[in-house]
């Protein structure tokens, strides 16, 4: 993928100016779309922790759920056959 995005930076050579609020420095195109990638994949990756963090809880909870409901059934069912 480096050896990709070098050769990728080497032929596209051409230099654009942007202005995102601010005037940016002319720079390559193959080094803005190389930027544009890094900058996406690391965003991603932090906003996708904390999903990931989250379904982790989600099914921590469900696991805790299930385990409260059959310890109380167990003894629910121990309780009515001690009565009997």
């Amino acid at each position: 993928m480096v050896l990709l995005a070098f050769l990728f930076a080497v032929n596209n050579t051409t230099e654009v100016s942007l202005w995102i609020g601010i005037a940016l420095e002319p720079t390559s195109v193959g080094m803005l779309v190389i930027g544009a990638f890094i900058v996406g994949g690391v965003l991603g990756l932090i906003l996708g922790l904390g999903v990931f963090r989250q379904l982790k809880y989600v099914l921590t909870i469900r696991q805790l759920r299930s385990q409260l409901d059959k310890t109380r059934d167990t003894e629910s069912t121990s309780t009515s056959t001690r009565g009997h």
